[in-house]
């Protein structure tokens, strides 16, 4: 179930009607916000402004949480800062519908993109933009070992002949095939060679 995590006086007796559906945990102050994160991974906090460097801690650690902050009264420079670190900025007085028009978003948002992300072990690649990442670090490929490291994810222990890896990235070369996949290999990828069938497989975790 989508988990939220709010702290925001005005909504502590609202939530319930306004997000029925959903697994709602309320904090009342900073060490409630960081001690709950810490023991539970949710899908969205929906934070007043006063929490900020609170928010700006967990972030700077690695947390990726999508975030909307209320603030009290329409401030730029809180606008700006928002954006710095969350997703969203809202002021009070709020319009009740309008947030949960905008966690609906956000929730449809972070559906797409999981269902884009694929996991090996303590990588995730995202499909749509091409991306490997390392736990939060982005592990630099070339264009072709994307293309054969998608190719993996895609058919994992399934064994793929030299051939249709040659028709993915366009080439014929061995030898810079066998560079490709010494560099996935390097990085954690456990990619096994059939030398009598003549193909590569991605074991699974």
């Amino acid at each position: 179930m989508y988990k939220i995590l709010i702290s925001d006086v005005s909504l502590h007796t609202q939530y319930k009607s306004l997000f029925p559906d959903f697994n709602i945990t309320i904090a009342n102050s900073a060490e409630e916000i960081i001690n709950l994160t810490y023991l539970k991974q949710y899908n969205i906090y929906i934070i007043n402004f006063i929490f900020y460097n609170t928010i700006k801690e967990l972030k700077e650690a690695g947390d990726q949480t999508t975030t909307i902050f209320i603030d009290d009264y329409y401030n730029i420079y809180n606008l700006k800062k928002t954006f710095q670190i969350a997703d969203d900025y809202m002021i009070q007085p709020l319009i009740l519908e309008e947030l949960q028009i905008r966690v609906n978003y956000h929730y449809k948002k972070t559906f797409q993109e999981n269902l884009s992300i694929i996991r090996y072990k303590d990588f995730f690649y995202h499909s749509r933009s091409k991306q490997l990442y390392l736990k939060n670090k982005r592990v630099k490929l070339s264009p072709n070992e994307v293309k054969i490291l998608e190719l993996f994810l895609s058919k994992t222990t399934q064994p793929l002949s030299k051939n249709i890896i040659f028709e993915t990235i366009e080439s014929t070369s061995d030898g810079s095939l066998r560079v490709y996949i010494s560099k996935l290999k390097k990085l954690g990828f456990k990619i096994d060679y059939n030398r009598y069938t003549s193909s590569y497989s991605l074991k699974a975790e």
